[in-house]
């Protein structure tokens, strides 16, 4: 039986908000789940050294877990999209390189939030 597939990202980023948000209406089938890093879920189900690193996103799958590129790889392959197949042509540290220095400037390029909202009442969303 396949696990779900959870994606934790940093809640404060308007970067990472808006790629959830385009991910919930890309998410035709519904087999995506969501939970900012700030989350009591997150912190019962991820290493306490996973949760404080929010300069990437992290993605469950299967008790698998990827970071960085490869995170985004899999959220890809999970949506069936033509882009995943861009991961046979860039090289992990070549993505990773270009992720990380998207990651370092997102607040300042993007901004942030001054807190973690938490969607309510959304069954995709894992909080608690």
């Amino acid at each position: 039986m396949k696990t779900k597939t959870v994606i934790y990202y940093d809640g404060i980023c308007l970067l990472c908000s808006w790629q959830i948000n385009t991910l919930l209406k890309l998410d035709k089938k519904n087999i995506l789940h969501f939970s900012p890093l700030q989350s009591q879920y997150a912190k019962a189900n991820l290493d306490e050294e996973v949760i404080l690193n929010l300069d990437t996103v992290i993605v469950k799958r299967n008790n698998e877990i990827f970071s960085k590129s490869k995170a985004a790889f899999v959220v890809l392959e999970e949506l069936q999209s033509p882009l995943r197949f861009l991961f046979y042509f860039i090289p992990n540290f070549l993505a990773d390189k270009v992720y990380d220095f998207v990651a370092k400037r997102r607040y300042s390029w993007f901004g942030k939030k001054e807190e973690c909202i938490f969607p309510k009442n959304n069954p995709k969303f894992l909080i608690d």
